[in-house]
């Protein structure tokens, strides 16, 4: 079953490792679905590549996230209504597992292992455990987000 969290822009900042961050993304129609007690976080990032200019600040960050994606180490979304509608979910669950994808439409899928950290200003993030193979995540699942 696939619901949908939020479906216009929220901005993400991610952490990589060796402490490099990125404040500039924009993601939208974020999407959970789950199976059993397995649950998927969908991101379309896309949004950060439609822009004339090439200089602007998401779209070097998007580039970026192309480059390091096996160096992520958390992504925050300080949006209220992602986090509380992941948090209902997730506590209505019996021993949960959360896996996250960052949709860069022609650019690929990246496929994360997360475990969500509740931030006390608001927001969520999601501490990345580890890198999935992306073959476990098909663009079609993408397009139904």
């Amino acid at each position: 079953m696939r619901y949908s969290l939020r479906r216009t822009t929220a901005h993400l900042h991610l952490t990589y490792g060796g402490g490099d961050a990125s404040e500039a993304l924009i993601g939208r129609r974020f999407a959970l679905e789950v199976e059993g007690s397995a649950l998927t976080l969908l991101i379309d990032l896309t949004p950060n590549f439609h822009t004339r200019n090439k200089t602007a600040a998401s779209y070097l960050d998007a580039t970026a996230l192309v480059r390091n994606h096996d160096r992520l180490k958390a992504l925050q979304c300080d949006d209220n209504l992602v986090r509380t509608r992941l948090v209902r979910t997730w506590e209505e669950m019996r021993e949960p597992s959360l896996r996250m994808v960052l949709d860069l439409g022609p650019r690929g899928h990246f496929v994360y292992a997360v475990r969500p950290h509740l931030l006390f200003t608001g927001g969520v993030q999601l501490d990345v455990l580890k890198v999935l193979d992306a073959s476990s995540f098909t663009p079609d699942q993408a397009e139904m987000a």
